[in-house]
């Protein structure tokens, strides 16, 4: 009889981390489709749709130690698109969550290859940028919306060549 007892609450037990692994999944599912959104909006340059994706209260916190608010990043995303000619890759993806209840943090990573201008306007070179995160993430009635960006460091290659700043 312990047998069957004992027997009946791993199962349980392992239900219920199956169950949390599947709610895990569905939610890091719906981060992801909100970066895709994000990746979306950056490649087609679209500062609506790329506004539309950071709540109010967005803060970044650059790995300078800068806080750059919800406005800021506006001003900051139209200098940077105005210097690109166009993306060839950009890849950001989730590459691990932490759920607590509402709130998510996510680490991810991103990867992303464009066409800028230089100074003189007409040559252009190729710049590829990589960057890891933590980001906060919380559920809202709009769905998942990140919250907050620390940036945990990357690399900037200018036309294959690693750019020390």
């Amino acid at each position: 009889m312990k047998f069957l007892i004992t027997l009946c609450l791993i199962l349980i037990f392992l239900a219920g981390c199956n169950n949390q692994k599947r709610i895990e999944l569905a939610i890091e599912k719906e981060i992801q489709k909100q970066l895709d959104k994000c990746v979306h909006a950056v490649n087609t340059k679209n500062i609506d749709s790329y506004m539309d994706l950071l709540p109010i209260d967005f803060v970044i916190y650059d790995q300078n130690g800068e806080i750059i608010s919800r406005e800021q990043q506006r001003v900051y995303t139209l200098r940077d698109w105005a210097i690109i000619d166009v993306t060839l890759n950009n890849m950001y993806k989730v590459d691990s969550i932490q759920v607590f209840g509402d709130s998510v943090i996510a680490y991810t990573s991103q990867r992303w290859e464009r066409l800028m201008f230089q100074r003189d306007g007409i040559t252009k070179d190729t710049v590829l940028t990589t960057q890891r995160h933590f980001e906060t993430w919380k559920k809202t009635t709009f769905g998942w919306l990140n919250y907050g960006v620390k940036e945990l460091g990357g690399e900037i290659f200018i036309n294959g060549e690693l750019y020390a700043e």
